[in-house]
């Protein structure tokens, strides 16, 4: 999901201008997003053409489209309520909630009838088709222990809800610690996006920040503070202070990779290390996979006590069990696998110590070269994309390089490795591609993760630094790039220009 974290409730307005002097209140302070009520407007404005004029109003703010049940709407049939959500879709809304009563109104907002249930499957997909998110809700008022909250959860996922948003009542201690161990679970296992809300006269002066710490993908702020809701300046400022989403606050990215695990391999050094700092600091949780264990350890600690989320597995990417082994141990822990960077590797001779022709190269280092440089990358994707595929939702990313298109007399196996990878992400992009699973290749030149790059020339003059080649890498996970795939992109500072000179 791309929204940001805060979103601002919109003051009751009657009319369309109140709405929109009330939506670009909310831009201007910072807010990321709105919740606009349509069943607040008086029926006269329950049209398309007001409908669209009220979602236009805002151009960075997201709009989150709700007709709620009310004292004002209760005469309303949930029949007129969703064709006014279809038209919102329609008209613009980058959200659109739907009750989980919908079509069956219920004491705590999640109908159990199948005919309703089926009506709301098939205006979940209408809305889907006109190109919202879906957000399915359930204000429940009451508290409830964490196997019996779940399930609100899991009945949003299973109607097809790309957001699941339920409201608990908490008026305990107790409550409030079942209630964040409920998030816990959330965060570890929920296969989408979730927004959980404790309410209650115990819960709410909890209320103003929980939702920020608790893996929610969004929490409700007004413009002013109330005994609920923070104010948006006052939530921002907690938010630079004491998330995950820090660096990001104010900015519609902010938080991109919330509710998505990466499995990362040669993670506990040089770019794979760095690349899980920057997938946990924007929300992932990350798998963090490597042969080293005293250097892994360390640096999943690192990130943990930073707020982030990560698992550190020991594994020999030679091995195909041991690629099995990672891929259970991120959907057990985490509950899905989106993407998979796949850094392990290196240059044999050097790796091996043993520089010296092919011809006089071990057999034992050439199949090195071979097994961790291009078996490795093919043995975790293997092990990883049936969980892509299955949420119809992934990202391979291949660790490349120059020394693809260039030649070794001592190390031909890697620069034939990272050619194997140029082709070898082909087949998976299109083996992905009717599943929304895509496969990329990064080819770097030569980056500073050791002094000695420092001496390959650039026609730039220089070596990257190691972020620039991971900010690419990031960029192509992103959905900003959901359109490129099967490709290999060479980030070398225009080192292939002078290729034979």
């Amino acid at each position: 999901m791309k929204y940001g974290p805060l979103f601002g409730i919109c003051s009751k307005c009657r009319t369309p201008e109140e709405l929109i002097e009330n939506i670009l209140q909310f831009e201007n302070a910072g807010a990321h997003g709105v919740v606009v009520d349509l069943g607040e407007l008086d029926r006269q404005y329950w049209t398309f053409d007001d409908f669209k004029k009220i979602l236009a109003a805002g151009c960075r703010v997201e709009k989150y489209a709700c007709f709620y049940r009310n004292k004002h709407t209760q005469d309303v049939s949930d029949e007129t309520r969703a064709e006014h959500l279809l038209a919102a879709s329609c008209a613009g809304a980058d959200i659109v909630d739907i009750m989980g009563d919908l079509f069956d109104p219920t004491e705590y907002e999640l109908t159990r009838n199948p005919d309703a249930i089926n009506k709301q499957k098939a205006l979940i997909a209408q809305i889907k088709a006109n190109g919202a998110t879906v957000l399915m809700s359930s204000h429940i008022k009451q508290f409830r222990p964490k196997e019996d909250a779940l399930k609100y959860f899991y009945a949003h996922y299973e109607r097809g809800a790309d957001i699941s948003k339920a409201v608990f009542a908490c008026t305990t201690e107790e409550e409030l610690q079942e209630s964040r161990r409920t998030s816990d679970e959330l965060c570890a296992k929920f296969p989408i996006p979730f927004v959980h809300v404790c309410s209650g006269e115990f819960g709410s002066k909890y209320q103003r920040y929980e939702t920020l710490l608790n893996g929610s993908l969004m929490t409700f702020v007004r413009l002013d503070d109330n005994d609920i809701q923070p104010g948006v300046k006052s939530a921002l400022e907690y938010l630079r202070r004491h998330t995950p989403w820090a660096a990001a606050a104010g900015r519609s990215v902010c938080g991109e990779f919330t509710g998505k695990t990466a499995v990362i391999t040669g993670a506990a050094s040089g770019m794979g290390l760095l690349a899980a700092r920057e997938f946990a600091a924007k929300g992932a949780a990350v798998l963090m996979v490597d042969i080293n264990r005293e250097s892994l350890e360390p640096a999943v600690k690192e990130i943990c006590d930073n707020g982030g989320k990560a698992f550190a597995v020991t594994a020999d990417v030679r091995s195909y069990a041991d690629a099995e082994k990672a891929a259970a141990t991120a959907l057990e822990k985490f509950g899905r696998i989106d993407y998979l960077l796949c850094f392990a590797g290196g240059y044999e001779p050097r790796c091996c110590r043993s520089n010296v022709p092919f011809y006089e190269q071990p057999i034992e280092v050439i199949d090195w070269g071979i097994d961790v440089n291009l078996k490795g990358a093919v043995y975790f994707a293997r092990a990883c994309m049936p969980a892509m595929i299955k949420q119809k939702h992934g990202v391979l990313v291949c660790l490349g390089s120059v020394s693809g298109v260039e030649g070794s007399a001592n190390g031909p196996m890697y620069g034939t490795s990272k050619n194997g990878l140029s082709q070898f992400v082909k087949g998976v992009a299109l083996a992905g591609a009717p599943h929304n699973v895509r496969a990329v290749c990064v080819a770097p030149g030569p980056v500073l993760t050791r002094k000695a790059m420092a001496a390959m020339k650039t026609p730039l003059g220089r070596a990257a630094e190691p972020i620039e080649v991971v900010d690419f890498i990031l960029q192509l996970c992103s959905d900003r790039s959901s359109f490129i795939t099967g490709s290999t992109h060479f980030i070398d500072g225009g080192y292939l220009c002078n290729f034979g000179r």
